[in-house]
């Protein structure tokens, strides 16, 4: 029989690829949009609800997910998301109408929402603190990684055979990998689940098998502090990634080609600074990262609006922007995983984590609002302004550890 992996670095690699999969399948639907729009004869605006489905589905199914999590273990709840999220990508590919796609879309969410919780605890169980960093940094990574490749993967195979093909195959792979999760991967949340309640009840037993347990955590000021942060730093995030491109043609009067490249600078030094990330969370104050790190990305933001970029300033400043978001995100994971123990773990990380799909669906709202009302550049103002409450809020909780 195959020995399944248990240590820090095997761990760490199945569950990163596991994350670079669920990034996929997260960006699988708006590159094909105009295809699939043309079979259905809908506009791509009333596709893009899909977005906001997968979306929903993860804000409604994640605090239940992480408390799935902490009861059957990181292993399991992953297995079971990534396989209910890659059929579902598969049965979109079969689609028959405009409805079927929008409710495939809505599950894939649900099987998405397992992802974080489950990640997370799974690295938690297999490492140890003086690794933490670096196991969340490259888990980060891999995300990033796959929201790259997810345009190149779809595209590329609809333009070889159709858009349905696209899905169907890219879905398959997950399909494929969820079994090799469940052979490869030993159960080493499960594990550490069994070794605590072997240790006996703690205080907080009587409450945790209520879903109001899971939302009660917010009452803890840390835990809600971190659920604020994830909140404002995803409105920024996503703002960017929704608006950089209209913001070079209509405010800086730049191609779109420029824009999609200043996008692709920012996201690109996120990446690779997320693993610099890493190694500074595990040997620096966590809070602290965070603070200069949102500070930095605000403040570069924030002055650019001062100037009249040119082609190349624009992609330059949106690129040294980014260092600083992506330096903070191991920091991040840091904290929100030393807000519970092994028990808690799952419900602390779907309870924070609710955050990025509140945020991934009031950005484009909100900021829209803002531009319709006064200004892209208001709206570059408004993202500066949610890094920094990011900073400030994570200064206060550093305060009040």
């Amino acid at each position: 029989m195959t020995r399944r992996a248990s240590g820090v670095l095997g761990v760490t690699t199945l569950v990163s690829a596991d994350h670079l999969l669920s990034h996929v399948y997260l960006l699988a639907f708006p590159p094909l949009f105009p295809l699939i729009a043309g079979t259905f004869d809908v506009s791509v605006t009333r596709l893009a609800v899909s977005v906001t489905l997968i979306y929903a589905a993860q804000f409604l199914c994640q605090v239940p997910a992480g408390e799935l999590v902490d009861r059957v273990g990181g292993k399991r709840a992953v297995v079971a998301g990534l396989a209910v999220t890659a059929a579902s990508i598969v049965a979109a590919g079969f689609a028959t109408t405009y409805l079927h796609v929008l409710v495939c879309a809505f599950l894939s969410g649900v099987g998405q929402s397992p992802f974080h919780p489950g990640n997370y605890a799974l690295l938690d169980a297999a490492g140890d603190a003086d690794r933490e960093g670096k196991q969340f940094s490259v888990h980060s990574f891999g995300g990033f990684v796959g929201f790259a490749a997810a345009p190149v993967l779809t595209t590329g195979i609809a333009a070889l055979a159709d858009w349905r093909t696209a899905l169907v195959v890219v879905g398959a792979v997950g399909l494929v990998y969820a079994g090799v999760l469940a052979v490869a991967l030993a159960p080493v949340h499960r594990r550490a689940l069994r070794a605590v309640n072997a240790a006996g009840p703690s205080d907080d037993d009587a409450g945790r098998g209520s879903l109001f347990a899971s939302v009660g955590l917010l009452t803890r000021p840390l835990v809600a502090g971190m659920f604020a942060f994830f909140l404002l730093v995803t409105l920024a995030d996503t703002g960017l990634q929704t608006y950089t491109t209209a913001f070079a043609v209509e405010h800086l009067s730049l191609s779109t080609v420029v824009g999609n490249t200043a996008l692709t600078a920012l996201l690109g030094v996120t990446a690779v600074t997320v693993l610099i990330g890493g190694w500074l969370a595990d040997r620096y104050d966590a809070f602290a990262i965070i603070v200069v790190g949102l500070s930095w990305t605000a403040l570069v933001l924030g002055a650019s609006v001062a100037f009249d970029l040119g082609r190349t300033a624009f992609v330059a400043v949106w690129a040294v922007a980014g260092a600083g978001f992506g330096v903070s995100l191991p920091a991040r994971d840091r904290i929100t995983n030393a807000l519970s123990g092994t028990e808690d773990t799952g419900k602390s990380f779907g309870l924070v984590y609710t955050g990025l799909p509140i945020g991934g669906a009031v950005a484009p709202v909100v900021l829209g609002g803002v531009i319709t009302r006064f200004s892209y550049l208001d709206a570059v103002v408004a993202i500066a302004g949610c890094f920094f409450l990011g900073a400030v809020v994570v200064a206060a909780m550093r305060r009040r550890r």
